[in-house]
């Protein structure tokens, strides 16, 4: 009878040993990012799923990301971006709020969209008819490899920025603009 309680003791403890070691936090596959940049006195923060290359190929016919084919622009859920004011995506307003980004990559160029529904995890349920902005983007050749899925803001002026995409070879720019500066 000591046996049996000796070796239900020690399964109990080998199992609550076990899940513990089961719950422990461990690095995502495609670590979250968030990227916050001022515009003005616009607040506008992008927040994103980071992939890897892996030593896969990314933008292609027959690529991770086809060419093409609606992307989350990222991995996980949607990619976000939130503005605190009205602003403007390349020629469409914007109204303040948040809103999922999604894109059709292409060899030369991309479509960006902004889609009112934040909410998405990926293109399943996408709505065209929730679009608030598309635009064409040219393809710029990255000057060197990017490894992990980037999006970064770049030639920021008091009424303007550029939110840059970028991965493997590839960079896409993005312009928005402000009204109020003050």
């Amino acid at each position: 009878m000591k046996n049996l309680g000796l070796k239900l003791f020690t399964a109990v403890f080998a199992l609550m040993f076990t899940i513990q070691l089961q719950a422990q936090d461990k690095p995502a596959a495609s670590p979250l990012g968030k990227v916050y940049q001022r515009v003005g006195v616009t607040d506008v923060e992008v927040i994103y799923s980071r992939p890897s290359a892996k030593g896969r190929t990314i933008f292609a016919e027959k690529g991770l990301v086809p060419f093409g084919q609606l992307w989350r622009t990222g991995a996980n859920a949607a990619t976000t971006v939130s503005f605190s004011t009205d602003v403007m995506i390349g020629d469409n307003k914007v109204a303040a709020g948040t809103y999922s980004v999604f894109s059709i990559p292409g060899a030369d160029e991309w479509t960006l969209i902004f889609n009112s529904d934040a909410s998405l995890r990926g293109t399943g349920g996408y709505s065209e008819a929730k679009d608030v902005a598309r635009i064409t983007a040219p393809v710029t050749a990255a000057p060197s490899f990017i490894e992990t899925f980037k999006i970064s803001f770049g030639t920021v002026t008091d009424t303007t920025a550029d939110l840059w995409l970028g991965w493997e070879n590839t960079k896409v720019k993005v312009p928005v603009s402000v009204e109020k500066t003050w």
